[in-house]
């Protein structure tokens, strides 16, 4: 594989899982009605198996991807992604859907031979995410937010997409890294605008807002 000059490649930013109806970004249920957040639940599990389908593959034809090192570092062999990364955020959980608790998945969408642009490579040298309200009333509704995989920097928790799983250059069995953000305690009854952003990068691309409801 040729590695494209990424300097002219911008990022189109992050998507998101569960996306039941994509002319909506509400996610809106009852933790208290299986009716209501199954499809949600359904909805990332499908996303997941996608990573589950390759992670079962023989390590051959795979590189080893621990403590921030690849090997070996070969443009044709990717990592595999574990969902068990994704903490509390995994399908035996109903990702936190049935307990009011709910995960979303978020990824940086695939653009070809995109290497990450670090702001800072001093404070990581991986991109960053961080989910926050759309308005500033809404940050008092959110409770306490969770990432996983996450890294704390001067105090502030943020998620992040390990740098190793770039470029994409649709490598046989890539699966981009993801990030779970887990609203752990967010407040019934109130429509919450979230919208989640990169941090830590020259250009980091739109952000993804959703709306967030749990009845």
């Amino acid at each position: 594989l040729t590695l494209p000059n990424s300097s002219c490649i911008y990022p189109t930013g992050l998507g998101i899982r569960p996306r039941i109806d994509f002319r909506s970004a509400l996610i809106a249920y009852a933790a208290s009605d299986p009716q209501t957040y199954m499809p949600y639940v359904q909805n990332i599990r499908t996303f997941v198996y996608f990573y589950e389908e390759v992670n079962i593959k023989p390590q051959d034809g795979f590189a080893t991807c621990e403590n921030n090192i690849k090997s070996p570092d070969d443009l044709d062999l990717v990592c595999k992604f574990y969902p068990l990364d994704l903490g509390v955020c995994v399908k035996e959980n109903n990702y936190g859907y049935d307990r009011s608790q709910p995960c979303v998945i978020l990824k940086i969408n695939n653009v070809y031979g995109w290497l990450p642009d670090i702001k800072n490579s001093s404070m990581t040298s991986n991109p960053l995410v961080r989910c926050h309200g759309q308005n500033p009333q809404d940050l008092e509704n959110f409770g306490t937010v969770r990432y996983f995989p996450n890294v704390t920097i001067d105090g502030v928790t943020y998620g992040y997409f390990s740098n190793l799983y770039f470029p994409y250059l649709v490598q046989v069995a890539y699966r981009s890294p993801l990030v779970a953000v887990q609203f752990e305690n967010p407040k019934r009854h109130v429509l919450l605008m979230v919208r989640c952003e990169l941090h830590n990068l020259q250009r980091p691309g739109a952000p993804v807002d959703f709306e967030l409801l749990v009845d």
